[in-house]
């Protein structure tokens, strides 16, 4: 499986990571160039070369601070040392829309994949410049996907199992 991985993501050394999004509890990461296609609604949107949907823990770190991760879908958008009010709709916005936008600076900003590493158990890290990191915990089978742009139909929300596509 770590060869497999390791193989599958390699491809992204070089790349921009360029958009960090997510559907639900699901994270999408975008790399390479930016392209526009119709989506399953028939709405232009763009996407990259390479598209990795992450349903598993997940996180981006600076050095050893954390900048955001799958827990912040979960959280308010403020701060905050209360608890979350049992009315909290996680899905209107959150911490983790905040972050993301401000940190990919409405995808005018961008990172470049410096190096990739398949761990044991399905593990990833993914080096970004200026010293982030990605990294993805699996805890169950099937809990990310790669695959090419080409891969993806208008009528799926996940890669499909064509050309250069890995799920593990």
């Amino acid at each position: 499986m770590k060869n497999d991985i390791q193989n599958a993501v390699g491809v992204l050394v070089g790349m921009p990571l360029w958009s960090l999004g997510r559907a639900a509890d699901l994270a999408w990461f975008e790399f390479g160039s930016r392209r526009s296609v119709k989506g399953w609604k028939g709405k232009e949107k763009e996407v990259g070369d390479y598209a990795l949907h992450v349903q598993c823990p997940w996180r981006i770190r600076l050095g050893n601070a954390i900048v955001v991760g799958r827990g912040d879908i979960f959280c308010t958008p403020e701060e905050t040392n209360e608890p979350t009010p049992s009315d909290f709709d996680w899905q209107k916005g959150n911490r983790f829309d905040r972050v993301v936008q401000e940190l990919f600076q409405n995808e005018s900003r961008q990172f470049t994949v410096q190096a990739v590493e398949a761990g044991e158990a399905g593990s990833l890290a993914i080096g970004l410049d200026d010293g982030y990191k990605l990294e993805i915990f699996r805890m169950i089978q099937r809990a990310m996907s790669i695959g090419d742009s080409s891969s993806r139909t208008q009528k799926s929300r996940t890669l499909s199992s064509l050309a250069r596509h890995c799920n593990v």
